[in-house]
């Protein structure tokens, strides 16, 4: 198989470096705008071939990742699926954009193909998505991050925040998913996975936590529902060079492609 992977930062070039070292897959054409963040790859990984002409990678690929941003889901998504493409979406939050949801799922369909979301940095998404199958009463997505990891937003400017003079936690967000994916869009994709996989954007509930002692991306997830209760925590290592990533967010993603181009399939 082969695939084509849009973006290259650090959740890229995981998937990459994994890829590349799999007897199933033949060519993985990359697609980056930044040209520094390719760093070589070319040399370094023997199936890497970069190109910017995407049309043209679609005839030669049978899966598209994206890894890059949400403007990029809207960019190249849809096209993929036009041409029969299954595609795997990092960026879920693009996904509030209800239109756009709705065109890939129409897409998907016309064209026998599927869009994939994989759990990210965050577990319980099998459990969720059983659920969801009968009632779900409620669903709490609560996070804990380090001021670094959520430095530079427009949010915190509104409100006259700096997260630097924080000496304790400070709740800063209590409110939707669709409105917190609005307002941290690199920061709370777990968020959109969660409501996809459960009550919608509208109706999960999410709080965000920033702590200066955490050390760790940390998500607590909350679920009642007529089947029972969910709780579950997750504890997550940034990537050294990005606070923003967890590094099981990556490796989430290299599952997922294993699922795709395995013969068998466990869990979500």
């Amino acid at each position: 198989m082969n695939i084509c992977v849009i973006g290259c930062g650090s959740i890229g070039k995981t998937l990459v470096r994994a890829l590349n070292d799999m007897d199933e897959i033949g060519t993985i054409y990359i697609i980056e705008t930044k040209s520094d963040k390719l760093q070589g790859l070319e040399q370094e990984l023997a199936k890497v071939r970069y190109s910017d002409n995407y049309e043209d990678i679609l005839d030669e690929c049978q899966l598209v990742v994206e890894t890059a941003s949400q403007s990029a889901v809207g960019e190249f998504i849809p096209m993929a699926l036009e041409h029969g493409k299954s595609t795997l979406v990092m960026s879920v939050g693009a996904f509030t954009d209800d239109n756009l949801w709705d065109k890939c799922k129409i897409l998907a369909k016309q064209n026998n193909c599927k869009v994939y979301i994989p759990s990210g940095a965050i577990c319980g998404i099998d459990g969720l998505g059983g659920m969801a199958i009968d009632e779900i009463e409620e669903v709490i997505l609560m996070s804990y991050k380090s001021p670094s990891a959520l430095e530079g937003q427009k949010y915190f400017k509104k409100l006259g925040l700096d997260l630097s003079t924080l000496t304790r936690p400070k709740v800063v967000y209590n409110g939707w998913a669709r409105d917190a994916i609005r307002h941290f869009p690199k920061n709370i994709n777990v968020a959109a996975t969660i409501s996809l996989a459960g009550l919608g954007f509208d109706r999960t509930r999410v709080k965000i936590v920033v702590d200066p002692k955490a050390t760790r991306n940390t998500h607590r997830l909350i679920v009642k529902g007529s089947s029972g209760e969910i709780e579950c925590w997750t504890r997550n290592l940034s990537f050294p060079e990005n606070p923003r990533t967890s590094y099981l967010a990556a490796l989430s993603l290299v599952s997922a492609v294993k699922k795709i181009i395995g013969s068998t399939w466990v869990g979500i």
